[in-house]
């Protein structure tokens, strides 16, 4: 058998979140796995083996109906191209991870809704605002004994960062909350119907210095090594027809 890095996409919009991107990059490769850029121009005909939704601007209300914020500018082609990719990876169980805007992004799709503000909703919320005092803030989670997430993790309690400010409301179908934090925000969920399908609300590609981190994405490479040698065996090295080759509709109503 043909035992190659599992390739995992990653989405990202087409300018902005470098950084975020770039990290998540490092943590897969490190990993064993081989990370591809997804972006609304560029994902089709890609194969892949796993699946990470990564962070950046918000879902559109809509999608759960709220009305939109005044001027502000949603990604509608990115949003598209990762509600295809979701809906194959999960009709196929591709190892998914969300990153905060995915784990959002995994919850409305599942019919799901989100607090807009957290602040408005949880106290205390003292989240910092700016980017500088955001990147060394950290709060307390704790996660679910005995859930997917506290399985890989090998901890109940965790300290995390909090670059976000929105956050699951109302929990999408198949969806269970796995981690909270003090103030009851959710901070991951996942689904136990799948193999490895997680979101968490918190950036573990800025914390790779502490082992949990490293450990999240090494059992989503793990669990895309297996997708890989799946597909092999059944499909003789063809990746499946909705990553290779295969068309999607991007045209759907944002």
């Amino acid at each position: 058998m043909d035992r190659r890095r599992p390739i995992i996409g990653v989405t990202r919009p087409s300018v902005g979140d470098l950084l975020s991107y770039l990290a998540i990059a490092l943590a897969i490769r490190l990993a064993g796995g081989r990370p591809v850029r997804l972006s609304s121009t560029a994902w089709e005909g890609v194969a892949l083996d796993g699946l990470v939704l990564s962070g950046g601007s918000d879902v559109f209300p809509k999608r759960f109906q709220t009305l939109p914020k005044a001027g502000y500018r949603y990604d509608h082609p990115r949003e598209q191209m990762e509600l295809a990719l979701l809906e194959r990876a999960l009709a196929e169980d591709l190892p998914i991870l969300g990153i905060c805007r995915g784990a959002q992004l995994m919850n409305v799709a599942a019919g799901g809704s989100l607090h807009m503000d957290v602040a408005e909703r949880f106290h205390p919320t003292p989240y910092p605002q700016h980017w500088f005092r955001q990147i060394h803030f950290r709060k307390v989670v704790s996660i679910t004994p005995g859930s997917r997430l506290h399985a890989i993790l090998g901890c109940e309690r965790l300290w995390v960062n909090s670059i976000h400010s929105q956050a699951v409301d109302r929990l999408g179908e198949g969806l269970t909350i796995c981690a909270r934090e003090a103030n009851g925000v959710p901070q991951a969920i996942e689904r136990t119907d799948r193999d490895f399908c997680i979101g968490v609300q918190f950036h573990p590609e800025l914390l790779l210095h502490r082992r949990p981190f490293r450990r999240l994405f090494e059992a989503l490479v793990m669990a895309a090594r297996a997708y890989q040698d799946h597909r092999l065996r059944q499909a003789g090295d063809h990746a499946p027809l909705g990553w290779r080759g295969g068309s999607r509709d991007l045209h759907r109503s944002a």
